[in-house]
């Protein structure tokens, strides 16, 4: 009886330790599960956060080049506009001049007139005085005269007083002719003014003109100039908010980089946990991973790393050293075990119901066409053999041939 008892309590031992291993084994294929799911979507939002970075980047340089050509722009319109500031301040000045000229012909114009009106009123006084000695001439005859001389008292007198008629008549002819020498010149002066006037006027009338001319282009000018200004003002502030957001993103990158190297670090650690126990165990959907490692590309559209166009990763890329074990997801019949071009080496594994598994870029294949694998079985190494920038596993899983997400495996 006391032997049973024991018997029962060993095995109750035994029992007990083998559910207190499998929960603890359980426990962590849960959390590394869950951490590699959540490394993923950190690696989703680490690839996402650097897109924005790269596209920020992109933006910041453009903006750049059309701020650098704005303000080339800039100053080509800032010297026209200094140009035309310039010639609109000189033409303005020699307008003054000319309109100061004007004056002073105005005010010469006017002493001139002067002049001819007092020459006039002279000419008409003396031509007065001339009229009224011929009146008189006529009137009374060359008595006057006459008696003037014949009463001279001697021959002497007779010539002096002959002499003196005479002088006396060519006086009044040649102050009359001297009067109107000077009232020509005068009108000639007066006709040379007006003509000097008009000429004046004119030019001041042909400077107005110009001036009001460049005003326009000046103020045309100073409009395109403050539009680019503001232009510049305008891509300035989009190009802070810029950089702004790119600092945001830099930040958040950071953040990620860091919160991926935590999880990297415990996924290892519960890697080699579970290797300290035995290997690797699956999930509900009886996969296990296929390497050791962090997926550093997801399923789904991406921008190829070789090719540099957007293509569908019809897979994952999980990231490994040269020449880690690759293991068989599953119990399954290979396939192909072979090279495949763009893939490299690689695996393909049949685990029934329409299920394939693809392991690529091996350094070396382990197994052979036709060849029953088990679940946990090392089937290569990983390399970087085909289209491939660096050692990595390229695994997925395909339902009828169609390529699925391999993470809802997991």
């Amino acid at each position: 009886m006391r032997a049973c008892t024991k018997l029962q309590l060993k095995l109750t031992a035994l029992v007990l330790v083998f559910a207190l291993s499998f929960l603890t084994t359980s426990a962590f294929s849960t959390e590394l599960s869950t951490k590699r799911k959540q490394l993923n979507d950190v690696k989703s939002k680490l690839d996402q956060t650097r897109q924005k970075i790269k596209q920020a980047k992109t933006q910041e340089s453009q903006l750049v080049s059309q701020i650098e050509l704005v303000d080339e722009k800039m100053v080509s319109v800032q010297k026209e506009y200094d140009r035309l500031d310039n010639e609109l301040q000189q033409v303005s000045r020699e307008r003054e001049v000319t309109e100061n000229q004007l004056g002073v012909l105005q005010v010469e114009l006017w002493n001139t007139q002067q002049e001819l009106s007092q020459a006039e009123a002279k000419l008409a006084e003396r031509r007065e005085v001339l009229n009224n000695r011929i009146r008189i001439i006529y009137k009374r005859g060359n008595a006057t005269y006459l008696e003037l001389i014949l009463n001279a008292s001697d021959f002497v007198d007779f010539l002096s007083r002959v002499r003196f008629v005479g002088y006396i008549l060519s006086q009044d002819a040649e102050i009359i002719r001297q009067v109107e020498v000077a009232r020509a010149a005068i009108e000639v002066k007066k006709l040379e003014v007006e003509k000097e006037k008009a000429a004046v006027n004119a030019e001041r009338l042909k400077l107005i003109e110009q001036e009001q001319r460049i005003r326009e282009l000046t103020k045309a000018k100073l409009a395109q100039k403050l539009a680019l200004e503001a232009e510049i003002d305008k891509k300035q502030s989009l190009l802070e908010q810029i950089k702004a957001d790119r600092a945001a993103y830099e930040l958040a990158e950071d953040q990620l980089l860091e919160v991926s190297a935590n999880l990297t670090a415990r996924i290892r650690q519960l890697e080699q946990e579970l290797k300290a126990k035995g290997k690797l165990v699956g999930n509900s959907s009886g996969f296990v991973w296929p390497t050791e490692g962090p997926v550093t590309s997801p399923f789904g559209m991406r921008m190829h790393p070789i090719l540099h166009t957007m293509r569908m990763h019809t897979g994952i890329d999980i990231g490994a050293p040269y020449g880690q074990a690759i293991v068989a997801v599953q119990d399954g019949v290979v396939l192909q075990a072979g090279w495949i071009k763009g893939y490299g080496q690689t695996v393909i594994i049949s685990h029934g119901n329409g299920i394939t598994t693809l392991y690529a870029h091996q350094s070396a294949i382990l197994v052979s066409e036709g060849q029953q694998v088990s679940q946990g079985s090392t089937i290569g190494r990983v390399g970087s053999t085909g289209l491939s920038t660096g050692p990595h596993l390229h695994f997925e899983v395909r339902k009828d041939g169609e390529p699925q997400d391999p993470m809802k495996w997991y």
